[in-house]
C-alpha cells in the first residue's frame, strides 16, 4: 500500500525583481496576478495573468506589460465583469524554471504595485523548498520568506471569518442567554445583518470541522 504525505506549502516575497508583473503592477497601481505559468522554450515561460482593477485600459495595460524586456508577447481582453485578463510569453522567466526544478508547482503570483513580487507554491514529496530558497538567494534580489508549513496547518478559517467570530465572542454572541444580536454585531462590523448571519455560519462549519478532523 503507498501512503501519501501532506504537501508543503510556501509564500515567498520578493524585492528587486525584473518582472514584467512588477513593473505592470506599479505602473497601472493595481494587483497584478498570475493564475498560471508554465515554461517556455529554454528559458522562457509562458502565463495567464489577471488584473485587479475595473479602471484600467485595455489598451494601455497591453502597452504597458509589452514596454518590459522580458514580454515578446502579450494578448489580453476585457470581460463583461470589467476584469482584465491575458496571456504573455516571456523570454525569460527564471522563477517558474527555478520552482519547477526544486520538484514543486506554482499556485499563484501576485503584484500589488508595492514594487515586490509574491509566490505561492506547494511541494510534493520530491519537491524541495529549501532549493528554491537557494536558488532565488543566488540572485540579486530580496528575499521575504512569509510562510512555509504543511498543507494542513492551513488557517482553519478566513480572516473576516475570524475577526467576526472572534468579535462575537467577545460580544456575548456565544453566551446564554446571548448579550448581543445578529443586527447589533452588523452595526459593530459595518456590514449587512444577512453578510454577518452567513460569514458567522460559514466560520462555526469550518471550526467544528477542523476540531473532528484532527482526532481522525
Amino acid at each position: 500500500m503507498i501512503k501519501g504525505r501532506l504537501m508543503m506549502e510556501a509564500e515567498l516575497s520578493i524585492g528587486g525583481m525584473k518582472f514584467w508583473m512588477v513593473d505592470a503592477a506599479s505602473r497601472l497601481d493595481c494587483t497584478v496576478t498570475i493564475t498560471e505559468c508554465i515554461p517556455w522554450q529554454k528559458t522562457g515561460g509562458q502565463a495567464l495573468f489577471t488584473l485587479g482593477s475595473a479602471e484600467a485600459d485595455l489598451g494601455k495595460v497591453i502597452s504597458v506589460i509589452r514596454d518590459s524586456p522580458d514580454v515578446t508577447a502579450v494578448d489580453a481582453s476585457l470581460r463583461k465583469d470589467g476584469q482584465i485578463v491575458g496571456s504573455v510569453v516571456m523570454s525569460d522567466c527564471w522563477i517558474i524554471w527555478a520552482i519547477l526544478a526544486g520538484g514543486c508547482f506554482l499556485e499563484r503570483a501576485w503584484s500589488p504595485g508595492d514594487g515586490r513580487a509574491n509566490f505561492k507554491m506547494l511541494a510534493g514529496s520530491e519537491g524541495s523548498i529549501p532549493d528554491i530558497i537557494k536558488a532565488i538567494g543566488s540572485r540579486q534580489v530580496e528575499l521575504d520568506i512569509i510562510r512555509i508549513a504543511r498543507t494542513d496547518d492551513r488557517p482553519m478559517v478566513s480572516r473576516k471569518q475570524e475577526r467576526l467570530v472572534r468579535l462575537a465572542l467577545e460580544k456575548g454572541y456565544y453566551d446564554y442567554p446571548r448579550r448581543i444580536e445578529v443586527r447589533e454585531l452588523a452595526a459593530l462590523a459595518g456590514q449587512s445583518p444577512s453578510a454577518v448571519f452567513e460569514i458567522l455560519k460559514r466560520g462555526e462549519k469550518n471550526i467544528i470541522r477542523h476540531y473532528f478532523e484532527r482526532g481522525k
